[in-house]
C-alpha cells in the first residue's frame, strides 16, 4: 500500500521561492538580493504577512503587480514600530509593579509564606485583597509561579534570606498576572497605584481607573501580539479606550467624531495615548520622538496600491503633527 502523502506546502529552494513569487506577480530585479533577504526572512512572514494589504484572486495571485521591496519596507516598518513600543511596554510593566509592590509592603509587611495561605503576616494573605471570586485563585497562581520561578533574584532570596519581599517577588511573575494582582487590590492600594502612574490632572481618580483598567488589557494584548509574531498593520483588540478619558487624555487631538471612526478606541493611537499617559514625562518624551522620527522616515512611502502608511494604518493624514503637540503637552 503507498503511504506516500503529497503536501500541498511542501519544501521550496530558494530559487523556486523567487520562481513562485514572479508566478504571484511581485516584481523581482535583482535575484541574488532576493535570496539574502529570504535566507534571513521566512517567506511566510514576508509576503504571507503582508498580503492582505493588496488585492489577490482566489490563487493567491496579486491582481496587480507589486515590487518585491515594498513587502520588505513593510517588515521593516513593522519591526521598528513593534520594537519601540515592545521597550516601553516593559518600562510600564516595571512601573506597575513597583507601585504595587510599595503600597503592598508599606500596608501588608515583607514576609509571604510559598506553601501557605493563612500566615497572618503574609502580604499575599487573602485578607489584604478584595473579596472577590477571582482572589483566591490569583494569590495562589502569584506563589505556585513564585515557586517555580528561576529568576536569580528570587531563587537568591528564598536561599539566603529569611523572607522574600514583594518588590522580589513581583519581578518574577508576568505582566498578565500583574495586571490580575493589582484588580484584586484594596480599593485605597488600587487609588495609590492610579494616581502614581496615570499621568494627568485632567482625569478624576473614578476616570483614571476605568483608563488604566481598559488601557493594561489593551497593552498586554498588543505586546502578546508582538511576541507572538503579529504585524502592526493587523488589528484584532477587541478592548476599548472610554472615549471620555480619550478626550480628555488627547487634549483635543481626537474629537468625538474621530473616536466615533475608530481613531484612538484600540488602534495603534490608542496604544500610543496609553503609554503616553502612563510612562512619565522623561520616557513619554522618548518613546514619542522615537516613534515620530519612525513614521517620518516611512511617510513618503506609497504602495502599488496607491496608499501610504498612514492610511493602511487607518489613521488621520496629520498623524504626525498630533503626536507632535502631544509631545509637547
Amino acid at each position: 500500500m503507498d503511504t506516500t502523502i503529497t503536501y500541498d506546502k511542501p519544501f521550496k529552494t530558494y530559487n523556486e521561492l523567487i520562481e513562485l513569487l514572479r508566478e504571484r506577480n511581485v516584481i523581482i530585479t535583482n535575484d541574488e538580493a532576493t535570496k539574502e533577504l529570504l535566507s534571513d526572512l521566512t517567506y511566510y512572514d514576508l509576503i504571507n504577512g503582508y498580503k492582505n494589504l493588496y488585492p489577490y484572486d482566489e490563487n493567491d495571485k496579486f491582481t496587480i503587480p507589486i515590487p518585491f521591496y515594498e513587502f520588505y519596507s513593510l517588515h521593516t516598518f513593522d519591526t521598528l514600530i513593534n520594537n519601540i513600543i515592545f521597550k516601553y511596554i516593559l518600562l510600564i510593566e516595571k512601573s506597575l509593579k513597583s507601585k504595587i509592590s510599595y503600597t503592598v509592603s508599606e500596608n501588608y509587611g515583607v514576609e509571604t509564606k510559598l506553601n501557605n495561605y493563612n500566615t497572618p503576616t503574609d502580604y499575599l494573605n487573602r485578607k489584604n485583597y478584595r473579596n472577590n471570586a477571582q482572589r483566591d485563585n490569583i494569590l495562589s497562581q502569584i506563589k505556585e509561579s513564585t515557586i517555580k520561578s528561576k529568576d536569580e533574584s528570587i531563587r537568591h532570596y528564598i536561599n539566603n534570606h529569611n523572607h522574600l519581599p514583594c518588590w522580589i517577588l513581583i519581578n518574577g511573575i508576568s505582566f498578565g498576572l500583574t495586571i490580575k494582582w493589582y484588580n484584586i487590590l484594596k480599593p485605597v492600594n488600587k487609588d495609590y497605584v492610579c494616581e502614581n502612574i496615570v499621568h494627568n490632572e485632567d482625569l478624576t481618580l473614578d476616570q483614571k481607573k476605568e483608563f488604566l483598567n481598559k488601557g493594561l488589557t489593551i497593552l498586554r494584548r498588543y505586546r502578546n501580539n508582538i511576541a507572538h509574531g503579529h504585524k502592526v498593520f493587523t488589528g484584532n483588540i477587541k478592548e476599548e479606550l472610554p472615549k471620555n478619558q480619550v478626550l480628555i487624555v488627547s487634549n483635543g487631538l481626537i474629537s468625538n467624531k474621530d473616536y466615533l471612526n475608530g481613531i484612538g478606541k484600540n488602534d495603534l493611537f490608542a496604544v500610543i495615548i496609553i503609554m503616553a499617559t502612563l510612562l512619565n514625562k522623561r520616557y513619554k518624551d522618548m518613546f514619542l520622538f522615537e516613534i515620530i522620527n519612525i513614521l517620518e522616515g516611512f511617510e513618503k512611502l506609497e504602495l502599488s496600491t496607491g496608499k501610504g502608511i498612514l492610511e493602511i494604518l487607518s489613521l488621520p493624514n496629520d498623524f504626525i503633527d498630533k503626536l507632535k503637540q502631544l509631545k509637547e503637552k
